[in-house]
């Protein structure tokens, strides 16, 4: 399953970033909680990129989903029964017995403990179920050293194709300190210890007032994150866009008169760059000697090669991709959307080489159906990457295009008003 996981999320993912990956040590009992707002592709995520491999707890209502029921059961998803659902809670005790067996054991047992897929820009009041769960094996097992890791999830655009996500991993914290109140107040130590897993979940969340005020923050971060005159254009790590952006969002708290007149000169920068067709990180980037015209050959010898391969790629999986991404535009749950992307793309795609495979073996030979029934994932691959590698030739020849005017002079000036401003606001008064 493992495996499985991550095939499907560096596919539909162009970038993974992991921070933190050190603090999973193995054999430790741990409780793994984790923000929620994509819906089953966080679990995949968290899958295919941990060191350890989480054993996670969801929905009985999930395993009512005649597609999804094999992949619960091949990833040893534990069922939870929730009175809301119309099902009897009464079998959440089996649930939790086996939850405690596997932290006996020095298991990964990883929960959603917000309790749904959302899609606001903050993580949501926590339930109790990891810290019942978390004392439980400690105190009323006798499980030793059973510690709580808090994972932050984070995308630039969750529900887009060949988008990037980051996983935030935080330092393990021993129960053991809310052992002793469990012993004498079970429901306050619970209440504490969830209190307590909030806390560091927010600390590694991406926590904005709205969505609008997160793109706005992420955007001016990477204009300040991005290193000046770089060779190509650079781009900025998810992870350091996600920490100068929430660094932004606290100083704006604390200095209104600075956010605004930060906002007001970057909503200027970025008509400049629509007027001038360029991105910051074009205008970022140093275009000037050969060294970008080597660049530029590379691409373009990239691209020749690879358009027959990308052409037989775009044709073949053209349909069935259409296809899914209409169905995807149907749930109203931003997160649901590339859930169904990434299972319908797999399942259609899937369907799709096997039956590519089966027609070119009767028609050809045996020897024919391998080859194209392996191929044609081989070609939508290079159909992805193709259309990626255009996209950054057109971006440097736009580059190198607009830097040869002088127009740009004042497009710069701005762009360094707002690094100035940017730097101002988080450094704070002096």
């Amino acid at each position: 399953m493992g495996a499985f996981a991550r095939l499907l999320v560096r596919i539909f993912f162009r970038r993974i970033e992991v921070e933190g990956a050190e603090y999973l040590v193995a054999g430790t009992p741990t409780v793994l909680v984790a923000n929620h707002q994509n819906g089953l592709v966080d679990g995949l995520l968290l899958m295919a990129t941990l060191r350890r491999y989480p054993r996670f707890l969801g929905k009985s209502t999930l395993f009512k989903i005649l597609p999804l029921w094999p992949f619960l059961k091949l990833a040893g998803v534990v069922p939870v029964y929730r009175a809301k659902d119309g099902v009897s809670t009464n079998r959440n005790a089996a649930t939790f017995r086996t939850c405690q067996q596997m932290l006996a054991k020095g298991g990964l047992v990883a929960l959603f403990p917000e309790g749904i897929s959302h899609d606001e820009p903050e993580p949501q009041p926590l339930k109790t179920g990891a810290a019942r769960i978390a004392l439980g094996a400690s105190v009323d097992d006798g499980t030793g050293g059973v510690v709580f890791l808090a994972v932050g999830l984070a995308y630039d655009a969750k529900a887009r194709f060949r988008s990037r996500a980051l996983v935030r991993v935080g330092e393990p914290v021993p129960v053991s300190g809310w052992a002793e109140a469990y012993r004498s107040d079970s429901h306050r130590a619970v209440d504490e210890l969830t209190e307590a897993m909030a806390s560091a979940l927010r600390s590694l969340s991406p926590v904005y007032a709205s969505w609008v005020e997160a793109a706005t923050l992420g955007e001016i971060a990477e204009v300040l994150a991005r290193p000046p005159e770089s060779a190509t254009p650079r781009e900025v790590p998810l992870g350091t866009r996600e920490q100068v952006a929430t660094e932004l969002a606290a100083a704006e708290a604390r200095s209104t008169g600075d956010a605004v007149a930060l906002r007001a000169v970057f909503a200027r920068y970025a008509e400049d760059l629509g007027v001038v067709g360029l991105t910051d990180a074009q205008l970022s980037a140093d275009y000037r000697g050969g060294r970008l015209r080597l660049l530029l050959a590379w691409s373009v010898t990239k691209v020749v090669v690879g358009a027959p391969f990308a052409a037989i790629g775009a044709l073949v999986h053209a349909i069935p991709y259409q296809v899914v991404k209409r169905v995807a535009k149907a749930p109203t749950n931003e997160g649901m959307k590339a859930t169904v992307k990434l299972l319908g793309c797999f399942a259609s795609f899937s369907l799709l080489y096997a039956g590519l495979g089966l027609l070119a073996g009767e028609l050809v030979g045996p020897l024919a159906g391998v080859a194209v029934g392996l191929g044609s994932p081989l070609c939508g691959y290079v159909s992805v990457r193709f259309s990626e590698r255009l996209k950054r030739l057109g971006g440097a020849v736009a580059g190198y295009r607009a830097v040869r005017g002088a127009s740009l002079a004042a497009v710069r000036g701005h762009r360094l008003d707002v690094v100035t401003l940017g730097n101002r606001l988080l450094e704070g008064p002096s």
